[in-house]
Parts: C-alpha cells; structure tokens; sequence
C-alpha cells in the first residue's frame, strides 16, 4: 500500500487594503510561471532567499515579491499575469550571404490584476505588513512541497492508494514476433 502526500497545498490567506481576502497558492501553474519567469526552482529559491529579511533587504526586492505573490494567487485566488515585453529585431547575415532578420522578445515586466475590479496586485498590498506577507509566502511555497506526509499541512486529506500488481512491474513479458504469410500489397498499385 502506498501512502502519497497531498497533492494541492492549502495556501495561506492574506488581507489587502481594500478588506477583502484571496488564499495565496502555489499550483502547479503558479509553479510553472515563476519557472519560466526565474528559469527554474532554485532560482525561485534565490528569490525567496533574498528577500526573506533574515540578510538585509539589499538588491531589487518588491519587484520579485509581487511576482511570487503574483503567480501564487493565479487561478482560484482570482489574478491574471498582464505581461510586458520588449521585442527587438537582430538582423543578421547567413554563412552564404543572405540577410535575415528575426523578432527577439524579452520579458520587461509582469503585472498581476485581479480580474473581479481590474486592480494591480500592488496597489492591493499593504507593505507595513511585510513580515506577514513574507511568512505567507514562505509558508504557502513550503506546502507546494511536502516532504511526505509528515510536512503536509495540518488538516490536510491523505489520499492513500493501493496499486494493482500489473502496476509493479513483476508481470510483464514479451512475445515473439509473428510473421504473416499473406502477401503484403504493394503500395500505389
């Protein structure tokens, strides 16, 4: 019998300005747009590590933190990410002479607006709470990752899965190749 972790984390809840609520979670959807964003799980947790407030907040801070949040309230949290990209055209030569040119787009900016009022993520939050909304990220990213059923979060449904035998790999065979001795027609004919 197998055991397996939650597979959607619970997420943590913050408060914006305007009084209303949405849960802060990191889906796999959220997951993938800070990979394409950051280009990969350890540089999202570069991100996180620099603005934890454990070092000092040096270096570009708010920017990444409103995209972790952003991404991490995509979907049932009600944002949408409005992408902002710069698109330069290189011109080059092929080895045989030719010149040939071609669009570059490059990622300047990311906004994330709720989708019920239009209104920027930024214009939401409230940075006099910044080691709130700093534990709630760093909670709710930790959920998306469980460490097994003991690092699930409280509360949270263990679904637990009995395999089939055929699934385990102790069954499988192979046969030897039939050959027909009907004539194959050729094709086109």
């Amino acid at each position: 019998m197998t055991t397996a972790a939650p597979l959607t984390a619970l997420g943590r809840q913050i408060t914006f300005v305007d009084g209303t609520t949405a849960r802060l979670r990191y889906s796999l959807g959220a997951l993938a747009l800070l990979e394409q964003r950051h280009g990969g799980i350890d540089a999202i947790l570069g991100v996180f590590e620099k603005i934890d407030g454990k070092g000092g907040l040096s270096g570009v801070v708010i920017g990444p933190m409103l995209e972790l949040i952003g991404a991490g309230l995509t979907g049932s949290g009600g944002f949408v990410p409005h992408i902002t990209e710069r698109v330069t055209t290189v011109r080059e030569e092929t080895p045989d002479g030719r010149k040939t040119s071609r669009d570059v787009r490059e990622v300047t900016a990311v906004r994330y607006v709720r989708q019920s009022d239009r209104r920027e993520l930024g214009d939401l939050l409230d940075f006099t709470g910044f080691d709130q909304l700093v534990d709630a990220m760093t909670q709710a990213f930790a959920e998306a990752f469980p460490q097994g059923e003991a690092e699930a979060p409280a509360g949270a449904p263990v679904t637990t899965v009995e395999l089939p035998e055929a699934f385990r790999g102790t069954s499988s065979t192979t046969s030897a190749p039939s050959y027909s001795t009907a004539p194959t027609p050729l094709s086109g004919n």
